[in-house]
């Protein structure tokens, strides 16, 4: 598998730390608020999936590993390029009553309408494109990239002097030319952006500029650039996991990529 220059750079640029999962190649960015792991009781989660990211990174990079590599029997985590790809298109959660596993082969909640997202807009964009069943692993990590506003793991969503000061310090990271490469951007990170950094987040990161919330019924905020070859789009709502995030939302967000992405002629399909 071959590698853009602009991720060879990043790669450069930061040599360590937390980058992302997924595909680097890929045409859309997801952005998430942190990575939702317990730095009290799972340290050594935290080593393997996000402190030791960019080495990951720079030894598939230099190995040319692509996803034959990936192995969906694998229980444990994997590699950055698709991780827990044992994974299938469906939600895992305990019932409150009794602690009852339920779509025990599932994925969270985020990662399942991430992938109801791409099957919505990529079964329109490419008829060819076969929408992930509840019985097929989750396919967005080869489609998409995905990374966080934080890289200050944690379950719960806290917004303390600390969480501000990790997303100002992770500006420099995500302002890079390889983030500000992707042609569609969904942040999924509520008011976070707002919270812990101010108005002018997606301004100042990835130099776009609003233009409007052109939701129906729940806000989405679209942000653009498009002064340039390569036009952006940002789309800032809710995060995943709210229940306002319904079918009917995720449709009308993807009529948006897929309006966007038919009026520039883009090919969302990743390069490799």
């Amino acid at each position: 598998m071959n590698y853009s220059t602009e991720f060879k750079a990043l790669l450069n640029d930061f040599p360590t730390g937390y980058l992302g999962y997924g595909n680097p190649n890929a045409k859309i960015l997801f952005l998430g608020q942190e990575p939702a792991i317990d730095l009290e009781t799972e340290n050594i989660r935290f080593q393997a999936e996000i402190a030791s990211n960019a080495e990951q990174w720079a030894s598939i990079v230099s190995h040319g590993i692509g996803y034959e590599a990936v192995n969906h029997q694998r229980v444990e985590f994997g590699i950055p390029l698709h991780p827990w790809a044992n994974q299938k298109h469906q939600v895992r959660s305990k019932l409150k009553r009794d602690d009852t596993l339920r779509g025990k082969e599932g994925t969270s909640q985020t990662w399942y309408k991430y992938q109801k997202l791409i099957n919505t807009v990529f079964e329109q964009l490419y008829p060819e494109y076969k929408r992930t069943k509840r019985t097929d692993y989750l396919n967005f990590h080869q489609i998409a990239f995905h990374t966080d506003m934080s890289d200050l793991a944690s379950k719960r969503h806290l917004l303390s002097d600390d969480s501000k000061q990790a997303v100002r310090k992770r500006t420099r990271l995500l302002s890079h030319a390889f983030f500000r490469h992707f042609p569609v951007v969904i942040a999924a990170v509520g008011h976070f952006p707002k919270d812990s950094y101010g108005n002018s987040y997606f301004e100042d990161v990835f130099d776009t500029v609003f233009i409007g919330d052109k939701g129906k019924g729940t806000w989405m905020n679209l942000n653009v650039r498009l002064n340039s070859a390569s036009p952006t789009l940002l789309i800032h709502c809710p995060q995943i996991t709210s229940t306002s995030i319904s079918d009917f939302f995720i449709a009308n967000l993807s009529e948006h990529i897929i309006c966007f992405a038919k009026r520039y002629n883009m090919n969302l399909l990743p390069s490799e």
